[in-house]
């Protein structure tokens, strides 16, 4: 790789691009060249820190070769394959690559570097480090693996002659980094993919640290390859606890609201009680081994003493997301069997009801290396939930995946459950979660992502629950594939059912004045809803306060959760007619309704004579049918307010003759119609031929796109064969559009309504 005198790097501006700039180990980076006032561009799959994109890189989602653009260096972060495109054009055009940990060398020249290294702590530890310095009046500059909310970045470059950084052995020991001083933890054997056993991880440790140029190198005394990786260092300092020969003791005074609190004794001097707002005596243990290089490098024991008090969790160390009575959410990196382990443990002195672990392993080889230490680990929580391994872009290994961590759990007395995507891991807590729940999140994937939406979301479940007072059914997370007749769906966020106009109405006028997203689903006929599920309130009108029916006066007045056959039948023993079309038509009053839903060459809003209906304030009104503009399979006023019942009409009928219509429906409707789990009708008619017989003319009867297949019996029908999602039938309806408007220049419109938001 290419090099030159680190002293560019501070001098003149550069156009630097960053490939995986969204990664842990560069975002600090790009921090840090912004401050320096570099032109910083990036790419990376997923999606980059808001913080960044505010101050001004310019970022790319994925990878192109166009992407390098104008760039005069190019940094790639260790997840980067050398076959990356943006990589491997840096290199045909003659650009200065770097690998992250080449760079950070270059840059780490600059400064006096303190390098905090180990399998676990790093982040946590290097913030309390940068926290010290700083409250030490040495103006640090500091590279982190996390944001450091006390910091307000990861990353950054300061005046002061010193740069606190953690040092990551997943990337070997690149020969720029030269520390003043080194702060070792732990040398556990973690990353498997780089190295074969603990002695290779050792070897690293050690080549670094025979590099340290100042000095202060401070060791954690009871860690036996952390010791032997400082073995031919004749300066070293050590830490440890009580009953410990280190040169730095710490007594352990335990653990509140406030943070973990210990007493320490420095080289035979008690230095006092230190506090930090951390949980775990694993933390008080970092906090610990910074206090010793703090006091190695000179600072004041009450300069450290205060620059521990104003320490707060890096992002993903034990951040704590939510903390209400009702639920604690907190989302940790860990990502090894030691680092579960002990933020488990940091978990139960919580003192919460249940401690709910979902977990989401990072890289197949690792899991391989250490399902047993995992299962150990995790069979602690009350209960696990297991998420698809982050894969970091290995192939799976057989013997080795979710079903054998998850028996193994099993084994050892652990309640575990499989959960094949983030929407079904969200309808598992939905189901499982329990007043005075601790919800903790672990990985280092994106399991972050799903931590933050369940925090968020659990909200508005909240307050719907407060407002519907008992009155109506509320759940969290609700599967929608319940309550579709194509049985597809990611869940929705907040299901209720109420079970009176007056909770409804209350329910309506907060989501309206809260902008939360509102969404009425009546029997789930003529519905898609996308794998990512519903945000916001999803109403359904199914409990028998909303979906009572009376005939009064020959005419029937019904709840919008009336189901069509339940009216039917009704109005049959009642000898009314003109209604038994309905009787082919599954769903309910509101929703058919609001599409005029049709059967028989009969429409909904033709036997309609007013609707009560409620504003986005909560408010009903009875409208009469003149009142509303009817188009085809769509009433526009009951796209914006909510039918909550109608009065119907008919005429006066023979009971027999209308049991001997509604035989003649059903037998056409079930010779017609498929039998597989369907949504209805997937679009709606051409002006001049039917939507399923162009489709059959088309030749797309029985073509397929994952479980979902377009019906051999009514080309107009798309069936779920068993396991489809909704990309899947979306995926199949554009296809179906495109040849409809390609052959015969039609667009087809859909008849189905699609609502959610994607996985």
């Amino acid at each position: 790789m290419a090099s030159f005198e680190p002293t560019d790097w501070t001098h003149g501006k550069r156009r630097i691009h960053l490939l995986g700039v969204a990664g842990s180990g560069m975002v600090p980076l790009a921090e840090i060249l912004m401050d320096v006032g570099h032109e910083v561009t990036g790419s990376d799959l997923k999606q980059l820190p808001e913080r960044l994109v505010k101050r001004g890189l310019k970022f790319t989602r994925g990878h192109s070769a166009q992407g390098v653009g104008e760039a005069e260096v190019v940094v790639a972060s260790a997840a980067i394959p050398d076959e990356n495109v943006e990589w491997v054009e840096a290199k045909r055009r003659g650009v200065q690559r770097f690998r992250r940990g080449e760079f950070l060398g270059q840059l780490a020249r600059l400064k006096k570097l303190v390098a905090v290294m180990g399998s676990h702590g790093k982040t946590t530890t290097a913030t309390m480090l940068a926290q010290i310095f700083q409250e030490a009046g040495k103006e640090p500059c500091f590279y982190l693996g996390g944001y450091a909310p006390s910091l307000g970045a990861s990353g950054g470059w300061r005046k002061g002659e010193w740069l606190v950084a953690e040092v990551d052995e997943s990337e070997g020991a690149p020969v720029e980094l030269q520390p003043w001083a080194a702060l070792l933890l732990n040398a556990d054997h973690e990353h498997v993919d780089r190295y074969a056993n603990e002695a290779a991880v050792i070897g690293a440790y050690r080549e670094i640290l025979s590099r340290v140029t100042g000095p202060v190198v401070v060791v954690a005394k009871e860690e036996p390859a952390a010791m032997e990786s400082a073995v031919n260092v004749k300066t070293k300092v050590t830490f440890g606890w009580e009953k410990s020969d280190a040169d730095y003791v710490g007594v352990w005074r335990g653990e509140d609201a406030e943070g973990v609190r210990f007493e320490v004794n420095g080289k035979g001097k008690n230095l006092g009680r230190f506090c930090v707002g951390a949980t775990g005596k694993h933390n008080a243990g970092n906090a610990l081994g910074a206090l010793a290089l703090g006091m190695e490098s000179g600072i004041d024991p009450e300069r450290i003493r205060k620059g521990l008090e104003m320490f707060r969790r890096a992002e993903r160390r034990f951040e704590i997301l939510r903390s209400e009575p009702a639920l604690e959410v907190v989302d940790d990196y860990a990502h090894h069997p030691r680092e579960v382990a002990a933020t488990l443990a940091a978990a139960r002195v919580r003192g919460r009801k249940r401690v709910v672990a979902i977990f989401q392993p990072h890289r197949h080889t690792r899991l391989a290396t250490f399902l047993g230490g995992f299962a150990e680990a995790l069979c602690k929580a009350d209960r696990v939930i297991l998420l698809p391994v982050y894969a970091a872009g290995e192939k799976m290994m057989e013997g080795a995946g979710l079903p054998q961590l998850a028996a193994k759990i099993a084994e050892l007395g652990g309640e575990v459950q499989v959960a094949g995507s983030t929407p079904e891991c969200r309808s598992i807590l939905g189901k499982s979660w329990e007043e005075g729940d601790l919800f903790l999140f672990m990985g280092a994937g994106d399991v972050t992502q799903l931590a933050r939406k369940v925090a968020q979301e659990f909200e508005t479940f909240r307050k719907v629950r407060d407002l519907a007072k008992g009155e109506g059914a509320v759940r969290w997370y609700e599967p929608m594939q319940k309550h579709t007749t194509i049985r597809i769906g990611g869940p929705a966020q907040v299901w209720f059912e109420p079970e009176t106009e007056e909770a409804l109405g209350r329910v309506v006028a907060m989501c309206g004045a809260e902008g939360i997203p509102l969404t009425i689903v009546g029997r789930g006929s003529n519905l898609l809803v996308r794998d990512g599920g519903i945000p916001g309130v999803c109403v359904h009108f199914g409990a028998p306060g909303m979906s009572r029916i009376e005939v009064v006066g020959g005419k029937i007045r019904a709840g919008a959760g009336a189901r069509l056959k339940q009216i039917v039948a009704v109005a049959k023993a009642n000898g009314i007619t003109g209604l038994e079309f309905m009787e082919g038509i599954p769903g309910a009053l509101g929703g058919a309704m609001r599409m005029n839903a049709g059967a028989m060459e009969s429409w909904t809003f033709e036997t309609v004579e007013s609707v009560r209906v409620m504003d986005r304030k909560g408010r009903v009104s009875e409208v009469v049918r003149k009142e509303f503009e009817v188009r085809y399979r769509k009433v526009p006023r009951l796209v914006e307010e909510i039918a909550v019942g109608a009065v119907l009409h008919g005429k006066p009928g023979n009971p027999e003759e209308i049991a001997e219509k509604l035989k003649r429906y059903s037998r056409k409707r079930w010779d017609s119609q498929p039998a597989a789990p369907s949504a209805g009708c997937i679009f709606k008619n051409a002006e001049k031929i039917p939507a399923g017989k162009l489709i059959e003319e088309l030749g797309l009867k029985d073509t397929h796109v994952g479980g979902a297949r377009v019906s051999p019996v009514h080309g107009n029908f798309i069936v779920n064969q068993g396991g489809a999602k909704a990309v899947d039938v979306l995926a199949l309806m554009e296809q179906i559009r495109a040849k409809a408007r390609t052959d015969r220049g039609i667009d087809l419109e859909p008849e189905v309504i699609v609502v959610g938001e994607d996985e």
